[in-house]
């Protein structure tokens, strides 16, 4: 089984060394993090960064990633390439990330950085132009899309987050993220090269890309007389006389009876008499010493232990307080809402691709409270099928070979049915008063499963038990056998008419003859 998950790894990472030697380069940045990418990333000299990364290698890969060492710690680490616009080519941003101790609280997106930044300033302020990635802590578990975008009237750059995005793998094994952007302002979010997400950046993004046309009036008060109450109550009803408010929700059972077995006189929780204190318990220090408290173990097979009470249960003469039944206010005008008046900040962009600043670096600017996590393979190229080509000579071997080696794992570490369990379920199915206690008694008889010599021991005695009948029957039958053909020669003989037992025949009868003439002449006497 070890040779065949090694050979199986072995094939996955031959096939990835053959693969990216035949892929043509056709990138504006790719990063393998092999030798020499200290020289390609540059680490902020800002002081909050304090985390270290380093180049690992990936589960079950020759690959080497990208890794988070420590935790609660902040990252920034950026590099530089050659700039590309969005808008005039198809956009492809693609990266493989492990999180190989799981995600417990942070980041693990990256940050596509806006063009004119200095990788030594990076922090959390550089501008971005996507960022694209995992984020969970808390109930947030989500893929992050979040692109920025020149406001035509202010100049300013604003953020806008995919209304959906979809959750974040949270296994230890490689995932591949990918995001698309096309010229035509439409976008592809995949994981693992299937589409999770798709959609416009006109219409998936909150806040939309174009404000509305009409706002909220700020002058605009609602009336001190405006009656916005749909419903008030029935001002002409009345509290019906047998209304009880002080009846209880829940009384006592009465009909309810003390089980016949239940143990009023033993306490539900006794000391335990396996306890003993401490050697280096001292009394005048450290007090009396006190047992811990454990389970009465005569509660476990009856119905309770302790004074006996009445279980309770619903008052059916229960109304609760008394409110009077709700009718249409007669005064309801309506719901209040303030007048629309032109948006002064309104615009409409149908294009907001072109009002993406170019993309010049990529930087993983995190905060996580998890370590373990690799980023590797970032790709950022106008190829889409580039993008595909290397996925499925990378990512896709990778996570071939994590799998394998996950299901061998698996199937080795799975607990073993004893070989002869089947075979002890029909034996105790085919007797009736076996069947009958297996069923009454089933936790007990399927924890049975778990000891394999009580297993082995049935199925051994029982094969005894059978071998013994067997040879029983076998021995029967060689009696019976050894009887049968003397029989049957005898009967032969005589058929024969033999001289000599023909003569031994006669001399018996004449003797017997002679024998009853002399009990004749005895009796006469």
């Amino acid at each position: 089984m070890a040779s065949t998950w090694k050979a199986a790894v072995g094939c996955a990472l031959v096939g990835t060394l053959l693969g990216n030697a035949a892929l043509a380069e056709d990138y504006v940045f790719y990063e393998t993090f092999s030798t020499g990418w200290e020289g390609r990333w540059v680490p902020s000299s800002l002081e909050k960064y304090t985390g270290k990364m380093e180049a690992a290698k990936m589960k079950e890969s020759e690959d080497f990633g990208l890794k988070v060492t420590e935790k609660a710690k902040f990252y920034g680490v950026s590099s530089k390439f050659t700039p590309i616009t969005p808008g005039k080519d198809t956009v492809v941003l693609q990266y493989e990330l492990a999180l190989e101790e799981g995600l417990e609280c942070g980041g693990a997106y990256l940050k596509f950085l806006s063009e004119g930044f200095e990788p030594s300033e990076l922090d959390n302020e550089t501008p971005y132009s996507i960022m694209f990635g995992p984020d969970k802590c808390g109930a947030t578990n989500k893929v992050h899309f979040i692109f920025r975008h020149k406001n035509p009237i202010t100049g300013e750059y604003e953020e806008h987050h995919l209304k959906n995005p979809p959750s974040v793998p949270l296994d230890k094994n490689t995932h591949l993220y990918t995001a698309v952007i096309h010229p035509d302002n439409k976008f592809e979010i995949m994981i693992d090269g299937e589409v999770k997400s798709e959609g416009s950046l006109l219409d998936s993004f909150d806040p939309p890309v174009n404000p509305p046309k009409e706002i909220d009036d700020p002058e605009d008060k609602k009336p001190s007389d405006w009656v916005d109450e749909a419903q008030i109550p029935d001002p002409e009803a009345t509290k019906p006389d047998d209304w009880d408010e002080d009846a209880p929700y829940m009384i006592d059972d009465m009909e309810a009876e003390k089980p016949e077995d239940w143990l009023e006189d033993e306490p539900v929780m006794i000391d335990d008499p396996h306890a003993t204190a401490p050697e280096d318990w001292d009394e005048e220090e450290d007090g009396e010493w006190q047992p811990p408290q454990i389970e009465n173990p005569k509660c476990a097979d009856v119905s309770g232990c302790g004074p006996w009470k009445r279980p309770m249960k619903k008052n059916p003469e229960y109304k609760g307080k008394w409110t009077a039944p709700m009718i249409p206010n007669p005064e309801y005008k309506g719901e209040w809402k303030p007048r629309q008046i032109p948006n002064p900040d309104y615009f409409e962009d149908s294009d907001p691709i072109k009002s993406l600043a170019d993309i010049e670096g990529v930087a993983v600017e995190i905060w996580t409270m998890s370590d373990g996590m690799i980023f590797d393979n970032i790709l950022v190229t106008s190829d889409k099928g580039y993008a595909t080509e290397l996925m499925e000579k990378t990512w896709k071997l990778k996570s071939l070979a994590q799998k394998t080696a996950e299901k061998i794992e698996d199937e080795i570490e799975a607990p073993l049915e004893p070989v002869g369990w089947q075979y002890v379920e029909k034996l105790v199915d085919a007797v009736p008063f076996l069947s009958k206690l297996k069923a009454e008694h089933s936790d007990q008889f399927y924890k049975l499963k778990e000891n394999y010599i009580i297993v082995y021991s049935i199925v051994a005695l029982n094969a005894l038990v059978s071998l013994l009948i067997f040879v029983r029957l076998l021995s029967g039958k060689s009696k019976s056998g050894a009887a049968d053909p003397g029989k049957a020669k005898k009967e032969d003989i005589t058929q024969e008419d033999d001289p000599q037992d023909q003569d031994e025949k006669e001399e018996e009868e004449e003797k017997v003859e002679e024998e009853e003439k002399v009990k004749r002449r005895s009796r006469r006497a």
